[in-house]
């Protein structure tokens, strides 16, 4: 196996070969992150075989990710901290934020804090080593959804009051969904796609004056090294020209692709047409009004253009509110009261189905194959570990017996699931 073959290019030529194949005719391509240059990749190689693209959080032939990762996770920073002092709830729980933000990662950085969590594998606690990278690292992916971005001033002031537990709670969640990605084709398109276009000498200039500095960047490239990969050439960098109908989607607080990144790509995208969501970020989870989006797009590859497309429902998109508390405070339940709770629950529609039991003495959900642990507010209430208050799950009962859980998530509908 030849892993220099694992390309955007390489990988759009299959599909191609397979659409070819297939008898399909020509295809309306949707891509969300990497995904929008993939898109852009095949409508460049094969222009003939594409009706429309839809792209959400645009990545640019020309990127050389992650060489702007750090200034885009600045910005995003900055603007939800501009966007906590002019909002008069969050700027009354926390009218100091900067100067606890600028404490707390003196703090990290002159010695990394200790913390003590739980695993959610077995419930035994472990402790971790919280450093300034780690904190970084965590804020900037925290920004990745306004969901995540909601609860980011709350824990930035418990860890300047000496609590760090919430964020390393936080920062541990993140790093385990990060283990869910397919890490030996990420490596193949970035080492050859943008890695190798990077020089040393633009690195200081591009991370001058960031929270996360060149982290990401010496990551990358220690990453990459004896990494097997082609020279692409330059033209791989080169702007996808092109007159197929285009809708691009980008969040106005996006940290790694941020709305820069579809400014500049639909300007060759000569029917193109560029939105950018209010508060947004690399997604919407989390915003009221997603709906919208999911409107519009189908509307536009229904009718095979931008012209005309009513885009007005972006307007009344809305971020949720910031955290001003983790809510209900916590209560320790007896060995009954947990007892009841593990078991299969499932939801009738679907089929999803969510995993309960016990870790330690500690109530773990497993959903998706994720697991996260159940901080308990009341015997049937709980906030779930590392994630904002708005994501909670309640379980219901009937006469004593547990019969179901409906699991809350911000800005999307009741899960609720029945026990097996």
């Amino acid at each position: 196996m030849d892993l220099s073959f694992y390309t955007s290019g390489d990988a759009t030529d299959d599909v191609e070969e397979v659409r070819a194949a297939l008898g399909y005719g020509k295809a309306d391509l949707m891509g969300a992150s990497y995904g929008t240059r993939a898109v852009l990749t095949y409508l460049r190689r094969h222009p003939q075989s594409v009706r429309t693209i839809t792209l959400l959080g645009v990545v640019p032939p020309d990127d050389r990710y992650p060489l702007g990762v750090a200034r885009s996770a600045q910005a995003a920073l900055d603007g939800l901290l501009a966007e906590c002092e002019g909002d008069a709830a969050c700027h009354g729980a926390f009218p100091q934020l900067r100067q606890e933000l600028d404490a707390v990662l003196r703090r990290v950085t002159a010695e990394p804090v200790r913390v003590e969590l739980a695993d959610p594998s077995t419930g035994d606690n472990f402790e971790i080593h919280l450093g300034r990278y780690g904190v970084a690292q965590t804020l900037r992916y925290m920004t990745y959804s306004p969901s995540g971005a909601s609860l980011l001033p709350l824990l930035i002031h418990q860890a300047a009051a000496g609590d760090f537990r919430p964020l390393a709670q936080t920062g541990r969640l993140y790093a385990s969904f990060m283990t869910s990605t397919a890490d030996g084709f990420y490596q193949s398109v970035t080492c050859a796609e943008d890695v190798a276009f990077i020089r040393p000498d633009e690195i200081p200039a591009a991370v001058e004056g960031t929270m996360l500095g060149d982290f990401r960047i010496r990551q990358q490239r220690a990453a990459c090294e004896g990494w097997p990969i082609r020279d692409l050439g330059k033209e791989t960098l080169a702007p996808v020209v092109s007159d197929v109908p285009a809708l691009l989607i980008s969040g106005e607080r996006d940290p790694v692709t941020p709305a820069a990144n579809g400014e500049k790509v639909v300007r060759t995208l000569k029917n193109g047409r560029h939105l950018i969501v209010a508060d947004g970020a690399h997604g919407t989870n989390g915003m009221e009004g997603t709906d919208c989006l999911f409107g519009v797009m189908a509307a536009f590859i229904e009718a095979g253009t931008t012209q005309g497309l009513d885009t007005s429902c972006v307007a009344r998109m809305r971020r949720p509110d910031f955290a001003l508390s983790s809510g209900d405070p916590e209560v320790t339940l007896s060995s009954a009261d947990l007892a009841r709770l593990p078991g299969t629950y499932q939801e009738p529609a679907s089929g999803l189905t969510a995993q309960v039991d016990l870790a330690g003495n500690r109530v773990r959900v497993t959903l998706d194959g994720e697991a996260v642990l159940l901080i308990a507010t009341s015997p049937t209430r709980f906030r779930i570990e590392g994630m904002e208050p708005g994501h909670r799950v309640v379980f219901q009962e009937s006469e004593g017996r547990i019969t179901g859980l409906t699991l809350f998530e911000p800005g999307q509908p009741d899960l609720v699931m029945t026990r097996k």
